[in-house]
């Protein structure tokens, strides 16, 4: 039983994992899937944008002014660095009116995020009639002109498109005809700002269902563990209760057994010690097996049964009584001790029941290996109640067990424990009586060290 349930839970919890597993792979996906639809769209909107009939004419406002520095260049008025800072010049010009018109087309094409856009020059180069070439900006990006658009790390962007514009230009020099071929390469680069956030806005339904499933699964499988636990603990306590329960009815059964015997043999007729050792055995055992009875049946009612007769009556001298009474029942090697503070302070209970709870702790304690028990007896102000404790030097309860103590049928089911007998009736029905107190009742305790339960009575006043 105990393999197969630790089979049940290893198996529900590796068919948890797989399954989360498998539900971040398919989120996974689909978030590189939208972020591949995401690129794609941007593109869209940007070419959309770029290719608007407005946005090549501001284009050609710095082409033009540039093929008219490259005839100064030509012509030898002006250096290749001018030449390279009047395009940087004129395109700054232009470039206020491509970031208006830019703004506007992204903004009407509806796409929800904010992609900044630029255009770099990376490489022009003239070649005259004769094909000698000249470089004017290398290919190094530091060199690189921005055209249009915001200037960002290239590093965050993403690479668009390379294009490269090339002319045979006519112009004048020296009062003749000349021509010159122009190559002029630039890239264009996206950088779509936040994507991540925009991305996970669209998922968010798709999240938080994930999310909900995940909490509900593994409140269920946790919820269904926890009962499987509760159930198998129930079981091997119920088991273990009719275990101890069969070997307390065995020992007076098998005396009335032989007493019976005794009495319908031959060797009992005329003798009349004999016959009357025989009936005194059997109303002993008799009233052994309705002791057992009575204790299945009284403790095994719950606090809302139990009808109290409430009296008011002093604590001091009560407490004081139910131990030297029960001192009366003990055996050698065991000493009770008392603290009992003088109070004053009246305490309304029912003796009957009360007493009962006190002994059921004094006997558990000696029962339990306990040579030296105190108990003692005293008024805790700080929560109003009368505070009785039991302390005892016996084997002590490990820490996991002690939350399971006050269970009905519950026995601390380690080797120390084996040989001790019991129904496990004793301090659920303890418990049971302080709560019907409107008490409370809880234990401190250390293996080997020994245990103390402490009592709290509320003071009536």
């Amino acid at each position: 039983m105990q393999l197969k349930s630790k089979a049940l839970i290893f198996g529900a919890i590796l068919t948890l994992i797989a399954l989360t597993a498998i539900q971040g792979y398919l989120i996974y996906n689909t978030y590189e899937l939208k972020k591949k639809t995401f690129t794609v769209d941007a593109r869209n909107a940007i070419a959309k944008v770029y290719s608007a009939p407005e946005v090549d004419s501001i284009m050609w406002l710095y082409r033009n002014d540039f093929l008219t520095q490259l005839e100064a260049y030509k012509n030898n008025k002006l250096s290749k660095e001018q030449v390279l800072f009047q395009l940087r010049k004129k395109a700054e010009a232009v470039n206020l009116l491509f970031i208006d018109r830019y703004e506007e087309g992204m903004a009407a094409s509806g796409f929800d995020a904010d992609v900044k856009f630029r255009k770099t020059a990376s490489y022009i180069a003239i070649s005259d009639s004769l094909g000698n070439k000249e470089v004017l900006l290398g290919a190094n990006r530091q060199d690189s002109i921005l055209l249009l658009g915001t200037d960002f790390v290239e590093e965050g962007g993403i690479l668009i498109n390379n294009s490269t514009w090339t002319i045979d230009h006519d112009y004048e020099r020296s009062g003749m005809q000349d021509t010159f071929f122009l190559e002029f390469k630039s890239h264009i680069h996206m950088n779509i700002l936040n994507w991540e956030l925009a991305i996970v806005k669209e998922l968010s339904g798709l999240l938080i269902i994930s999310v909900l499933l995940f909490v509900f699964v593994v409140g269920l499988l946790y919820y269904s563990i926890h009962n499987l636990l509760k159930q198998k603990r129930i079981a091997e306590i119920k088991t273990d209760f009719i275990n101890n329960i069969t070997h307390e009815l065995k020992t007076p059964l098998s005396t009335l057994s032989l007493a019976t015997k005794t009495l319908t043999s031959g060797h009992a007729e005329g003798d009349a010690e004999m016959t009357n050792e025989a009936i005194a055995i059997i109303n002993r055992q008799n009233i052994r097996l309705q002791r057992l009875i009575d204790q299945v049946l009284q403790s095994s009612l719950g606090y809302k049964q139990i009808q109290l007769s409430k009296e008011a009556f002093n604590a001091s001298l009560f407490i004081d009584q139910v131990v030297e009474d029960f001192k009366l029942s003990l055996q050698n090697g065991v000493a009770i001790e008392k603290e009992i503070d003088t109070t004053g302070v009246l305490m309304n209970a029912d003796t009957f029941y009360l007493s009962t709870a006190i002994i059921n702790l004094l006997t558990n304690a000696i029962k339990y290996g306990g040579t030296r028990v105190v108990v003692t007896y005293s008024i805790d102000r700080a929560k109003n109640s009368h505070r009785i404790t039991v302390t005892d030097n016996g084997i002590g309860i490990s820490e996991k067990y002690q939350k399971f103590i006050f269970d009905k049928f519950y026995r601390v089911s380690e080797k120390d424990t084996h040989n001790y007998k019991g129904l496990g009736l004793g301090l659920y029905y303890t418990h049971q009586i302080i709560k019907a107190h409107h008490g409370s009742i809880y234990v401190t305790s250390k293996e080997r060290k020994g245990s103390t339960f402490i009592i709290l009575i509320p003071i009536v006043s």
